[in-house]
């Protein structure tokens, strides 16, 4: 009955919202503002006591928004009902960092990333619920964005003084893709955001005032938009690019066609902390090689860029390989 409604849910945001989706939104809490007319449904409310929701994700298929608050360092999570409920917030993961916004939800494989900038900027995995989490790499001189998923090829895209990177969900296989003498010395810790369709990654060049887009493996680079002061939180959605701008210093919803150059805009009349489109086309299904059995691995299974082989059984941290399992360090 659940993946019944899940399915008639799905099918209804299809028809409303293909070309005008709702944003799941951190500013006084968490919501789920809805073109056109942008009704808000309020998901978390704040307290004066409580801390500032920063940052905002989600897993439409098992209807879980995630978010974290400041200066609390950690992530929660609720749970959405078919009826419209909300589940108690869950702390999933607790870190040292004031600001923990450098996560990003693997809807394909149900994993989390993030990064730990106090930390040297390491990179960490975990299961959906905040277990299992492993030590994939220190990454060094990571500037402070969210890092970016490719779920379907396995790769997490991040901004760095090398200028843009990439490395494997399973913490190998790091790659410069992307290093300009003006952009690494300007834009560090640009927005980028990734267009599955047409495989290309667009980022901010905040020195000269413009979006520019490449091919996800760096090649094929040239320019998008210019003169798009202040603009930031870039994201594809449907073959368009979404971003934030400013309008007598509130944030503007802007909409970019690549394909006919024409851009739209929506005044939201307020500033927000974060956005995703929240809508499944933007969360499509893929292939998880952990899928079936969790890849058969005891503890955490991760998957393999290069396909060669599909995925990687991994002994979280504080554990260690023995065999074919894992048991506890001594």
């Amino acid at each position: 009955m659940a993946f019944f409604n899940l399915i008639m849910k799905t099918m209804l945001t299809n028809l409303v919202s293909l070309d005008k989706p709702s944003l799941l939104i951190a500013r006084g809490g968490v919501s789920i503002k809805e073109e056109p007319l942008w009704n808000t449904k309020k998901i978390v409310n704040v307290s004066p006591s409580s801390g500032l929701p920063v940052s905002v994700d989600y897993h439409w298929e098992k209807q879980f928004i995630y978010y974290s608050e400041m200066p609390a360092g950690e992530l929660y999570r609720v749970k959405l009902g078919d009826d419209g409920s909300v589940s108690p917030k869950e702390s999933i993961i607790t870190t040292k960092s004031i600001d923990f916004s450098q996560y990003a939800v693997d809807w394909v494989q149900d994993k989390i990333y993030w990064i730990e900038i106090e930390k040297n900027d390491t990179l960490y995995v975990s299961n959906l619920d905040g277990t299992m989490i492993k030590t994939l790499a220190v990454l060094n001189r990571v500037r402070k964005t969210k890092p970016i998923l490719d779920p379907y090829k396995k790769y997490i895209y991040f901004t760095s003084s090398n200028g843009i990177e990439r490395i494997g969900m399973n913490g190998r296989d790091r790659k410069v893709i992307y290093s300009d003498i003006f952009f690494i010395g300007t834009d560090l810790g640009s927005d980028m955001a990734i267009d599955f369709k047409t495989d290309r990654i667009y980022y901010i060049e905040k020195v000269h005032s413009r979006i520019s887009s490449m091919k996800s493996d760096g090649t094929d680079n040239r320019k998008e938009l210019t003169n798009v002061y202040k603009s930031k939180f870039l994201t594809c959605y449907q073959g368009n690019l979404y971003y934030l701008g400013s309008k007598y210093d509130l944030d503007t919803f802007m909409r970019y066609n690549p394909s006919t150059g024409a851009t739209t805009q929506q005044d939201l009349d307020n500033i927000l902390w974060d956005y995703r489109i929240y809508h499944p086309f933007a969360q499509v299904s893929g292939t998880n090689p952990c899928g079936s059995n969790n890849g058969g691995c005891t503890h955490l299974c991760l998957p393999n860029n290069t396909g060669n082989p599909a995925y990687t059984c991994e002994c979280p941290d504080k554990y260690e390989k023995q065999g074919n399992t894992c048991v506890e360090s001594s």
